[in-house]
Parts: structure tokens; C-alpha cells; sequence
């Protein structure tokens, strides 16, 4: 399962949505997620690919590919 896929599937079991809806462009915003949302969201990611997001670095984050490639480079 690549990256991309797996957080798909995190953040549209949390949020709801449907994955197909999901790509790297997509923006933060159009995920219409909730500060819990988010917590919730940054944990399955941490948990899943055994990593740290730190969340000042987040703040720099404007779309789903940001997350991925942050996610890549922890690897």
C-alpha cells in the first residue's frame, strides 16, 4: 500500500469522506476536517507509518501531497 493510499484511508475513515475524493492536490481545507478530525488524523498517520509529525511543520502544510512528502521523507 503506498503512502498516498494509506493515508487516504485514514483520513476518510475519520473524516468520512470518500477516498476517491482524496488526491494530492487536494487542499487541507476541502477536507473539511475539525481540530479533533485533525488530532485524530495526525495520530492514525503517526501510528501507521511509525513516524513524528511535528506539528509546528504542519502549519506549513497546504494539501494532501504536503503530507505525503513529509510523511516520505521521515521514512
Amino acid at each position: 500500500m503506498t503512502t498516498l493510499d494509506k493515508t487516504k484511508e485514514i483520513i476518510s475513515r475519520i473524516t468520512h469522506c470518500n477516498q476517491d475524493d482524496i488526491n494530492p492536490d487536494t487542499t487541507l481545507k476541502e477536507i473539511k476536517a475539525d481540530s479533533l478530525h485533525w488530532i485524530q488524523i495526525i495520530v492514525g498517520l503517526e501510528n501507521a507509518f511509525d513516524i513524528e509529525i511535528d506539528i509546528d511543520n504542519m502549519k506549513e502544510f497546504s494539501s494532501i501531497g504536503d503530507f505525503i512528502s513529509y510523511i516520505d521523507s521521515c521514512a
